[in-house]
């Protein structure tokens, strides 16, 4: 899963999602739960996104599963990421989500509303599923905003600035450490800049980077959004922010607009992969697929700059729901369960879809990862973790209405089409009609 500015984005707007759910209602769901005993048994339907490569393994586990419970099984719907919500915004108003539904914190909370999920505590206080491995702050992130449980983490993905050492080492640039400032980072680049070949930039144009600014925003001490879902940061922040890039941009320490909006989507064809660039910010688990692709460029990842208040690195959570309307809680709860404590299926998904979120699973991967690029995640994941980094809570609407805003604020500034305070007043403007109104 790529969680950075190049990801798909998705089609359907706010005002699509809220007319494609607004018809459902906590009237007509059955939020009833299982007794702890009941039975695990029947066909459950199971969705998810991802590559062949994470069906396969998803298969695989599907199969452990039902070895464990003979009576019971998963059949699976996959779909693209960027198409993925698209069909589940309308199972979710014709009442159709499969019994285990594949969400992440991003979209969350346009699922949250209406009574569409099951709230998963009495499930976990049962002991149908067990979640004592995985950490507070990982676990919380599966809460809606009215602090009940919706979703079990099973991976934790996050943004970290990936850096291509080959090129360093040939420049003579030094390696940047796992705990930098701000300030230290502009240096960093300024430094590089002198000592790269002509026409290679030290990063790439990250104004309109979402995960970067929340790195900056809680990095420094303020909250992303408020209780009600609405932006908490303030308009001189983002100002602050902007206009940074801007300076960056302008002294030739980042690529041009142009190359930027022309980056391709893939990890192998990244530009620090391809050597265009000195860093750029990525998914923390695009360095395995990226370090294959360019074995030779010996690729990494570091955290993001450190702040006034530490580091702001958020993650960005999947997990596994369950509908209201099930009919085989029971079974989803056991499957869940399964998925997210046996050894077994942890070793076979190997962190696919972001680190590990079961802790003790996490140790073992880095006691014996299956290659140096996944041990590197790994353990800059277990440094971002072990800050205990504040997790923001994303409102509905995060991802079709703040996601895209941001960016396109930022593009309109650096394709001169509007100044940074008229770009700022208008981003607040949009977020205020659109942002977590559900």
């Amino acid at each position: 899963m790529k969680v950075s500015n190049h990801k798909g984005k998705l089609l359907v707007t706010a005002v699509a999602v809220s007319a494609l759910l607004g018809g459902c209602s906590a009237s007509s769901n059955n939020s009833t739960v299982p007794a702890a005993n009941a039975p695990v048994a029947g066909s459950i339907q199971l969705s998810y996104w991802g590559s062949s490569t994470r069906v396969d393994k998803t298969d695989r586990i599907n199969r452990l599963f039902e070895g464990k419970y003979p009576k019971a099984s998963a059949q699976t719907q996959v779909g693209d990421f960027s198409t993925y919500f698209d069909k589940l915004n309308v199972q979710a108003a014709s009442s159709s989500m499969p019994c285990v539904t594949g969400l992440q914190t991003r979209q969350l909370n346009d699922y949250t509303h209406d009574g569409l999920l099951q709230p998963l505590d009495p499930l976990v206080k049962s002991g149908a599923i067990d979640v004592g491995s995985i950490p507070k702050n990982v676990l919380d992130s599966g809460r809606g905003s009215d602090g009940r449980l919706y979703m079990i983490p099973y991976g934790s993905a996050w943004n970290a600035l990936m850096i291509n050492q080959a090129m360093a080492r040939k420049a003579g640039v030094k390696p940047l450490p796992m705990r930098y400032s701000w300030n230290g980072f502009v240096s960093w680049l300024k430094a590089a800049k002198s000592k790269l070949p002509a026409g290679v930039a030290p990063t790439t144009s990250q104004g309109g980077n979402e995960p970067v600014f929340s790195a900056y925003v809680i990095g420094n001490g303020e909250k992303m959004f408020n209780a009600d879902g609405r932006i908490a940061f303030s308009k001189r922040t983002l100002t602050d922010y902007w206009t940074l890039w801007e300076r960056l941009r302008k002294a030739g320490l980042t690529n041009s607009a142009e190359d930027a909006a022309d980056e391709p989507a893939q990890p192998e064809q990244f530009y620090v992969t391809t050597g265009k660039v000195l860093s750029e910010p990525t998914a923390g688990n695009a360095l395995v697929a990226a370090s294959a692709a360019a074995p030779g460029e010996d690729l990494t990842t570091v955290p993001f700059p450190t702040g006034s208040a530490g580091l702001g690195n958020a993650f960005f959570v999947s997990g596994w729901s369950i509908p209201a309307k099930c009919d085989n809680k029971a079974t989803a709860a056991a499957y869940i369960d399964f998925f997210t404590n046996n050894d077994k299926a942890a070793a076979i998904y190997d962190s696919d879809n972001g680190a590990v979120a079961n802790r003790e699973q996490l140790q073992q991967q880095l006691d014996k990862p299956t290659s140096p690029p996944l041990k590197q995640e790994l353990h800059v994941y277990d440094y971002i973790l072990s800050k205990k980094v504040p997790q923001p809570l994303m409102p509905s609407g995060y991802n079709t209405t703040f996601e895209q805003a941001f960016t396109r604020g930022y593009e309109n500034i650096e394709f001169g089409r509007k100044s940074i305070s008229e770009a700022v007043d208008d981003f607040f403007a949009e977020a205020a009609i659109n942002l977590g109104t559900r």
